[in-house]
């Protein structure tokens, strides 16, 4: 029988490659990178508030801890390829239907809940469960590109969202969508997303010259179920350093358009700054990755939270158009390669047989955060008429944010964080 693939291999990058893509054209990149530069158009057509479109990002972050759970337990259960599969084709569907919407502001909704629902299979989640038993000691880099990589497409969709606003409308932006997610993540995923044979395996299940679990062959010390997370000091600190950042950021990014459009910006300029934002977070996220597998995680965790504060500083007090566009760049980078680092010390604090729920209950803190951020941001904005009380809630989340980075451990007791799986034998 043959040896299955060696990790940190050329089977492992062209794996990378495909999930890279995968995620270049998923909901994520794909609705998170434009809906400021929709949020106006719809408004206008439809007459829903700010505060009402914003709304939506609420809701989904409701049906985030309720779905987030079991999607973790079932990535940690059964094969990923055709979970990536169905998610990139069911997502492609969703971000279509928004181009139906007439009517009420409760149908919008809808579709919202129905996307997240159904983009969990394609989602960070799962590709980086799929990474993790591709790569060891490169698995900081490998995180780094898929974050990184898939900021091109936060570069590049804002662009094509606007030339398709600007000739047909906010409908046919969605559908354009659809039709990228569909075309673009569905031949990655077939041609080149594959899972490692017998990765995740016990002992005595594989043959003869495959790769063993370390982790697998002997009692984890560590938490495994939700009820032990939530005894955990550690699960908690982590949870608490994702949620106030996933807070200070996301109400920024989500109304960086329309902030700049209030302050005299064109829709051309506003979609500029949004692509900068994206290139910061290509640089960011492989800046991220290389310092993860080189240098102190928590150090970089203080890092990445001090820095979009200054960003924040800047666009509060700032003006000029200099000034906005070094604040773009500083929080595309630092926001970015924030992402790779949470699931690198997800993995670090958690066992691998627990990965994939580790990392989801972290990502419901997370999405309770950057769920919340936009809705408050955008009632603030409908009831003082500006962003400026936001901005200074959003500087106390970045601070309280680097105080729980500062307690956290470089290193749990009695947790191998390196060589997750051991290399292959002969």
């Amino acid at each position: 029988m043959s040896a299955a693939p060696v990790i940190d291999s050329p089977a492992s990058w062209r794996v990378l490659a495909g999930c890279c893509i995968v995620a270049i054209f998923g909901v994520t990149s794909l609705y998170g990178s434009t809906f400021g530069l929709l949020m106006l158009p719809m408004q206008k057509e439809l007459g829903w508030s700010r505060g009402d479109i914003t709304f939506s990002l609420t809701l989904m972050t409701i049906a985030g801890p309720a779905i987030l759970p079991l999607v973790g337990w079932i990535i940690d259960k059964v094969p990923l390829r055709p979970l990536v599969l169905w998610g990139v084709v069911l997502q492609s569907a969703s971000l279509a239907g928004f181009g139906f919407m007439h009517g009420s502001v409760w149908v919008y909704y809808v579709l919202c809940l129905v996307m997240i629902v159904t983009a969990s299979g394609a989602s960070f989640l799962t590709l980086s469960k799929l990474l993790q038993t591709w790569f060891d000691k490169s698995f900081g880099r490998a995180l780094g590109l898929l974050f990184a990589l898939t900021t091109v497409g936060a570069v590049i969709h804002p662009q094509i969202v606007r030339i398709v606003i600007a000739h047909a409308s906010w409908r046919e932006a969605f559908m354009a969508m659809g039709l990228m997610s569909l075309i673009g993540g569905g031949l990655a995923a077939w041609f080149l997303v594959r899972e490692r044979p017998n990765a995740g395996l016990p002992a005595d299940a594989l043959p003869a010259g495959s790769g063993t679990p370390v982790e697998a062959t002997a009692p984890s010390p560590l938490p495994l179920s939700m009820r032990a997370f939530l005894r955990d000091r550690v699960w908690w600190t982590l949870a608490v350093w994702n949620m106030l950042f996933g807070f200070a950021v996301a109400g920024i990014l989500i109304h960086f358009a329309a902030m700049m459009q209030d302050r005299g910006m064109t829709l051309a300029q506003a979609a500029t700054a949004m692509s900068l934002i994206g290139a910061g977070g290509f640089f960011g996220n492989l800046m991220a990755g290389w310092l993860i597998d080189h240098t102190s995680a928590t150090r970089l965790a203080r890092l990445f939270v001090i820095a979009p504060l200054g960003a924040t500083v800047m666009i509060y007090f700032g003006s000029s158009v200099s000034v906005i566009i070094a604040a773009a760049l500083l929080l595309g980078i630092f926001n970015s390669g924030d992402h790779s680092l949470s699931v690198f010390l997800a993995r670090r604090y958690f066992s691998v047989e627990s990965f994939g729920r580790a990392s989801a209950t972290q990502q419901v803190a997370t999405a309770f955060g950057s769920g919340t951020a936009p809705w408050l941001m955008g009632l603030v904005h409908d009831r003082t008429g500006s962003y400026d009380v936001a901005l200074v809630v959003s500087m106390g989340a970045f601070i309280f944010a680097a105080v729980a980075a500062w307690m956290l451990p470089e290193f749990r007791q009695g947790h191998r964080p390196s060589s997750v799986i051991a290399p292959a034998t002969t």
